[in-house]
């Protein structure tokens, strides 16, 4: 038996308050398993004031507790039930865990705090000596009660709209930012207008959102189209991290191109890719000498960075004729790549001025899409899109996760 004072330990320690005892506790030494059966001590249930009367218990149930030195531990008990208001029998709902789930709140949230460092399901279960399915339903579970307590968003002003692939495949997500707040909103799965339209109704309960003032928006134009028929008074800026990345790829289509007569831009990808702070002292010197070339690589850089120099300008004629200019430059460059940017461009003209303007970026939102690409690298893909959706409102839509009491 165990002496009473460890006993009355225990019970404090499980944080059981003054409903439960300790009954016996067992021990499993080849199994490394400990189980602690405790009872309800009281003769009746309290609800809404009322003490009704206890009529049996219900059959033994158990729930896995954080672990006691090398010995998993479980709760075991068979809980009460009682006679409602309405003559119905009812089970005793136990402060300690949801009784219909197979853990305790405490090793729910135990849980939680470690996956959000971790952020690898599969670890985290071996960590706690648990199975990788009550990792992904704590996980399930807490973001259900974090949107339960944030309720309908209300204050979306400014915003983010991107895509974003979650498994092999054409299978695709709308990804909601809050661009001010700097959190993942929700996700809905799809890039459609459809889906759009979905998503917003979902978080906010209208139709309608004529309070959003911006909208960091990629190129698609279901995005663009579907926007302006939700958010009439909204600024769709196409935000300069999108913009130089196109510039960016047509360098690089450039230099692929052309390094199969160029040696010099043999295994410089990245030394024509990067800014000049970031580049190596040896990928420097190659960029002079390609530079220095003055090949078609190098004058596609040049375009980009002459791009970038727009962003620096207030005046919004200024603006205007500096992107005119620009535009002039990069066609008479007759570079292929460059011509099909500096078109696709063009069709968008409203969007790349707004950028211009605005000086807005969604650089905080790559930021978000580096880390969801890292999620994924992890899992590899998600089998489903509530799987993905549930992982990234775990871990980036700041979220109350913490378990509601029962």
């Amino acid at each position: 038996m165990i002496e009473t004072s460890f006993e009355k330990f225990i019970e404090e320690m499980l944080n059981l308050g003054n409903d439960y005892s300790i009954n016996f506790i067992q021990k499993d030494e080849e199994e490394e398993v400990i189980y602690i059966d405790i009872k309800y001590n009281k003769e009746y249930y309290l609800e809404s004031g009322e003490h009704l009367k206890l009529y049996d218990l219900a059959p033994e149930r158990t729930w896995q507790h954080l672990g006691w030195f090398q010995y998993q531990c479980y709760i075991r008990c068979r809980l009460p039930r009682y006679i409602s208001k309405e003559k119905k029998v009812k089970t005793v709902l136990p402060t300690f865990a949801n009784p219909m789930k197979g853990y305790t709140l405490l090793f729910a949230c135990h849980i939680i705090e470690a996956l959000k460092s971790i952020k690898v399901q599969r670890t985290t279960a071996a960590l706690f000596k648990t199975s990788d399915y009550i990792v992904r339903t704590i996980m399930e579970e807490s973001v259900e009660n974090g949107l339960i307590k944030r309720g309908i968003v209300s204050d979306l002003v400014n915003i983010s709209l991107d895509e974003k692939a979650f498994s092999k495949g054409h299978n695709y997500a709308t990804i909601l930012i809050d661009s001010d707040k700097d959190h993942v909103v929700e996700m809905a799965e799809g890039r459609k207008g459809e889906h759009v339209k979905v998503l917003f109704a979902c978080v906010t309960d209208q139709e309608k959102q004529p309070q959003i003032k911006r909208v960091n928006i990629d190129m698609w134009e279901a995005y663009i189209n579907t926007m302006k028929e939700i958010a009439p008074n909204a600024i769709q800026v196409h935000d300069k991290f999108h913009l130089i990345g196109k510039l960016s790829d047509s360098i690089d289509k450039t230099r692929r191109k052309e390094v199969k007569t160029e040696p010099l831009l043999k295994q410089n990808k990245y030394t024509m890719l990067k800014n000049e702070e970031n580049r190596t002292e040896k990928q420097q010197t190659s960029f002079e000498l390609i530079n220095q070339a003055n090949l078609k690589t190098s004058q596609a850089w040049r375009i980009r960075e002459n791009f970038k120099d727009i962003f620096s300008l207030t005046a919004i004629d200024e603006i205007k004729d500096a992107y005119k200019n620009w535009m002039k430059d990069a066609l008479e460059s007759g570079i292929e790549y460059v011509k099909d940017v500096v078109e696709t461009f063009e069709r968008h003209r409203e969007g790349v001025i707004n950028a211009f303007i605005t000086k807005t970026t969604s650089g905080k939102h790559e930021n978000i899409n580096g880390k969801i690409q890292s999620v994924l690298a992890k899992a590899r893909g998600f089998v489903n899109f509530e799987r993905f959706r549930i992982n990234i409102l775990f871990h980036f839509s700041n979220l109350n996760l913490f378990p509601l009491k029962t």
